[in-house]
């Protein structure tokens, strides 16, 4: 049953796509936002009902600054709010412990201020907590399904067809072009040509548009037709720093 469900996620990966290289933008960040446009409409039906999961987004404070804003976007001012409830509520439990313990302790060492201050110093170094939302639901799940599309990119990759399908598109972003190689590389290095050799088809490309672009900017060929290269550093954009909504 496992087997057949790790084969089934690998022919939605596939579909998913062969549909995202027609469409402009890294193609694994295309399949990654539709599968955690899918993960959000879950969680917000039932997810965030289930108690486990709230009190896993207590201790991770709620979710990344992208994903809060995102379920932000989609009148969510009920769920949101009931998450923040509980969050501000632990915070406000921390803060109160934080408050009474350092009175105690400057009761304490009031008159020994030498004392005071070393212990202020290591209290503070071992208090401060930054929240850097590695924890974020959302982000171990798209780092999930990053690892699935980019594996099943690179095992279809033996097949022309969709070499030249990866070759007509916009292109992997960086971070996932990285990550398709080093894949290649561990998993089976006779694919690593191909995984070069496709991104530099797809990067020559978007450069002669992308200079096309700006030559059509000088007043000496204001006068020339313009097409789909006007749009070009959008694409470009999407090369160097993934589409939008996914980081």
């Amino acid at each position: 049953m496992q087997e057949e469900t790790i084969e089934g996620r690998r022919t939605r990966d596939t579909d998913a796509l062969r549909a995202a290289f027609g469409r402009e933008g890294c193609p694994v960040c295309t399949v990654v936002l539709e599968y955690l446009e899918l993960l959000i409409d879950s969680w917000e039906y039932e997810g965030f009902s289930d108690v486990e999961h709230r009190h896993e987004l207590i201790r991770s404070r709620g979710f990344c600054p992208l994903h809060t804003w995102q379920l932000a976007q989609r009148s969510n001012a009920f769920r949101l709010g009931l998450i923040y409830s509980e969050v501000l509520t632990d915070v406000v439990h921390e803060l109160q412990q934080d408050d009474s313990r350092l009175a105690t302790a400057a009761a304490t060492v009031s008159k020994r201020k030498s004392l005071f201050k070393g212990w202020w110093r290591r209290w503070r170094h071992h208090r401060v907590e930054y929240p850097t939302h590695a924890q974020c639901f959302f982000c171990r799940s798209r780092s999930k399904v990053e690892q699935r599309v980019i594996s099943t990119l690179v095992q279809q990759l033996h097949a022309e067809e969709i070499r030249t399908l990866l070759s007509q598109s916009t292109g992997l972003c960086l971070l996932h072009f990285a990550q398709a190689r080093h894949q290649a590389e561990v998993d089976d290095p006779l694919v690593l040509r191909h995984v070069l050799t496709c991104q530099l088809t797809c990067t020559q490309r978007v450069l002669e548009e992308v200079r096309e672009l700006v030559r059509k900017h000088d007043y000496r060929f204001s006068d020339e037709p313009r097409g789909n290269e006007m749009i070009s550093w959008r694409r470009a954009a999407q090369l160097c720093a993934g589409n939008a909504g996914v980081r």
